[in-house]
């Protein structure tokens, strides 16, 4: 049986809507995986700049502890020269969002605080923390690091001798 051109039409219609639907879900797909490796793209990067904030903490930190010297203190030049390297770390940690934040007398907050001892205390509440031993940062909202901290407990309740 021949076809007619009608059918034949018909077919090559039918044909090229197949190919069109064909494209359409190609570029669809393709349009996701290219929005998917620069979704990827973007946590590397960040991972990577997390890394490069946390060094320089570390670094930051250093400068805090040198500056506790009382060795460091008696050499008025040095001093002054680490002072001012320490200071451009601190500007350069802020204008990438890096800020510190304040632990002592807080309540104890697992998010924020890594408790690495525990002491009794007059002058804090049970669970606050009472002593900072590294401090905490934040980057955009998030912890870059978790303060490492004292927590306060309560002190041991006198006990009684009712032996008598």
């Amino acid at each position: 049986m021949k076809k007619t051109q009608a059918d034949q039409l018909e077919e090559l219609r039918a044909a090229l809507h197949e190919k069109e639907a064909l494209c359409a879900k190609t570029l669809a797909e393709f349009d996701n995986y290219r929005k998917r490796i620069a979704k990827d793209g973007t946590a590397e990067a960040k991972a990577l700049i997390r890394e490069l904030l946390l060094d320089l903490v570390a670094v930051q930190d250093s400068f805090d502890r040198a500056f506790q010297s009382e060795a460091l203190k008696a050499e008025p030049q040095v001093y002054q020269g680490m002072r001012s390297v320490q200071r451009q770390i601190h500007q350069l940690l802020e204008q990438r969002g890096v800020v510190t934040f304040e632990s002592v007398g807080q309540a104890f907050n697992p998010s924020l605080h890594e408790a690495v001892d525990t002491e009794p205390s007059h002058k804090y509440p049970e669970a606050t923390v009472s002593r900072e031993i590294e401090k905490g940062y934040l980057w955009e909202g998030k912890v870059l690091r978790a303060a490492k901290v004292v927590v306060a407990k309560a002190l041991p309740s006198a006990r009684v001798d009712e032996r008598v």
